[in-house]
């Protein structure tokens, strides 16, 4: 199967215009203008006039689970946040639930998300469904506050239930849901299931002003709410909860570190040593009224930044696309027309770099690199396609962010489930 389009996005972020992607089974074979990709004999090629034809993007932290609560929790401090979502949470079915990861991928795939990293609570209804439309990362979120506290046993009993599901596309890991509401033992297993199974893992880290206070100084609402639930505070007043994870020797390169929101001057070489990647919402991010985010000392640090949606309890889309426009809005240039796309030293982002953080970068979170997040021979097929839009500088990357429309042809594992004659 050959793909041609006016523009495609190859390799690491180069611009190709009037170019072509060569696909056999589910992997690419060749990626170059498409006067060098000649039509073989009886090959069916499928041509994408004004489009701009990319990698799909990796959404590199959601809850589908919660796709249900658009508009449900109010707005107000985390702690509130946190106990409204748990009051909605006892009031859901199962059904709910099943129907909230449904409608969760139908958004993921109208906005051109052939990933993601699905943070998942309720593990037991996994049987229940049908294999997700796109590439999917179960993370298992374990805490130490339920009545029945995750244990090993139950863990590896849910990591089996992956092993014997070949027709997921995707993987599988853990989710120690955070410093407050996990313990180190939990972490370690994380880390110890990581290396064993060669699998990532994910952990909200230093989310909240509440989650600052109450390792820093020991005091505050969510201590006080983490204290009724019977969690043995003695851990905190000590320092931050990243240097609290790190003191215990569990974050890790394989670790999606998400939110990181509030770091103390220490915290920076602590988490720039441990290679964590680290995950960016802008959008809930702006919901709660936090802190700015640091992404221009992060990227001068060298840190493997990726975007993220989080879920619909704090957001109004699941669109990779709408985050990479605030982080645009809140880290871009704009006016700087002279500066050179792309480039890593930059102290604002470009679209280029906007781009990166929603496929190369949270590819290399996931362990796989060359293997997704970018169209080059070997990779897996995953593509979308967008119009070019006009009024954009002729810059793809901008016209596939600023883009609101679904994907005019988005192809998984080498099989096309939208195209522009839909």
């Amino acid at each position: 199967m050959l793909y041609r389009a006016d523009m495609v996005i190859g390799g690491k972020g180069e611009p190709i215009p009037h170019g072509a992607v060569r696909i056999a089974g589910n992997r690419i074979l060749a990626v170059g203008p498409a006067a060098d990709l000649p039509q073989f004999a009886g090959e069916p090629v499928v041509s994408l006039p004004g489009q701009v034809l990319s990698p799909g993007f990796i959404n590199a932290h959601c809850h589908l689970d919660y796709s249900r609560m658009r508009g449900l929790i109010p707005r107000g401090s985390f702690t509130k946040w946190i106990a409204s979502i748990n009051a909605h949470k006892r009031c859901f079915s199962d059904d709910d639930f099943i129907e909230a990861i449904r409608h969760g991928f139908e958004l993921l795939v109208a906005s051109g998300t052939t990933t993601v990293a699905n943070i998942e609570s309720f593990p037991e209804l996994l049987p229940r469904l049908a294999p997700p439309p796109i590439r999917t990362w179960w993370f298992l979120e374990l805490n130490d506050l339920r009545i029945r506290p995750d244990t090993e046993e139950r863990t590896l009993g849910v990591l089996s239930f992956f092993h014997n599901r070949p027709g997921w596309l995707g993987g599988f890991g853990l989710s120690p849901h955070a410093p407050y509401s996990s313990s180190i033992d939990l972490y370690r297993l994380a880390r110890r299931c990581s290396e064993h199974f060669h699998m990532p893992f994910t952990t909200h880290i230093a989310e909240s002003r509440e989650e600052n206070e109450m390792f820093l100084y020991g005091t505050g609402p969510l201590h006080e709410m983490m204290a009724k639930l019977g969690r043995d505070n003695s851990d905190c007043g000590h320092g931050s909860s990243l240097s609290h994870l790190v003191e215990h020797e569990v974050l890790t390169r394989d670790c999606l570190a998400v939110h990181l929101n509030y770091l103390q001057e220490y915290d920076w070489d602590l988490l720039k040593r441990s290679g964590a990647s680290v995950v960016y919402c802008p959008k809930s991010h702006a919901y709660f009224g936090y802190a700015g985010f640091q992404l221009r000392r992060m990227r001068q640090e060298g840190i493997n930044v990726c975007l993220g949606t989080d879920s619909l309890a704090s957001n109004t889309s699941l669109d990779l696309r709408s985050e990479a426009r605030l982080a645009l809005a809140n880290h871009g240039d704009p006016d700087d027309d002279e500066a050179e796309p792309g480039r890593e030293d930059r102290e604002t982002l470009s679209p280029r770099d906007a781009w990166k953080m929603m496929t190369l970068h949270p590819a290399k979170a996931l362990g796989q690199e060359g293997r997704l997040g970018e169209l080059s021979p070997g990779a897996l097929a995953d593509l979308v396609a967008f119009p070019l839009l006009s009024g954009k500088g002729n810059d793809p990357f901008l016209s596939l962010i600023e883009g609101t429309d679904a994907p005019t042809c988005f192809v998984i594992d080498g099989r096309r489930i939208i195209s522009e004659d839909r």
